[in-house]
């Protein structure tokens, strides 16, 4: 009797962690990895930093500041989950802090206080982007959006697809939704 009950338990787990597979279960330990900042997460930041036309190594560092604290802040609910064989959709609805407010917001204050920003008779880009970089620091209002998070099944286990543009946009809270 205890190697029937031994057995049947041993048959619930692998059942158990079988079921555990879907692709809401893949897409909720990628925002779990956005929120603890893996490194994963950091290196892909890391790259996406080199490719901005920031002007010194602080403006960078307070770009990957702001870019934490939105990762370490993201709020995410699963919406639906869409299985079509070996591909998968899961529909997400995220709540970010909204840069992309922030950034019109500076842009705008630009045009109004251009002063602000001339140093020796002359338009000082670095500087706006200092101002720029200090509001994101501060960003509090959030925004949120609804993303399709495409999924692939390989070996068993559902691999989430590359995000595009627009979705890493919404996640990075600049999608022009003007």
């Amino acid at each position: 009797m205890k190697k029937i009950i031994i057995v049947l338990f041993s048959l619930l787990l692998t059942v158990g962690c079988y079921l555990d597979k879907t692709p809401s279960k893949a897409v909720t330990e990628l925002f779990k990895k956005y929120q603890a900042l893996d490194d994963a997460v950091l290196n892909d930041l890391e790259f996406t930093t080199e490719g901005l036309d920031l002007k010194t190594e602080k403006q960078k560092e307070n770009y990957t500041k702001a870019m934490k604290m939105q990762y370490s802040d993201i709020k995410y609910e699963i919406l639906d989950e869409d299985i079509n064989g070996d591909e998968a959709t899961v529909k997400v609805k995220i709540s970010v802090y909204d840069f992309y407010k922030v950034q019109k917001e500076a842009d705008e204050y630009k045009s109004s206080h251009n002063d602000e920003f001339i140093v020796d008779n002359n338009y000082d880009e670095e500087k706006f982007l200092n101002y720029k970089l200090n509001k994101l620091m501060e960003a509090s209002e959030r925004t949120e959006y609804t993303i399709d998070v495409d999924l692939t099944k390989e070996d068993d286990e559902w691999v989430v697809e590359p995000f595009d543009k627009t979705t890493l946009e919404k996640i990075h809270g600049t999608y022009n939704y003007d």
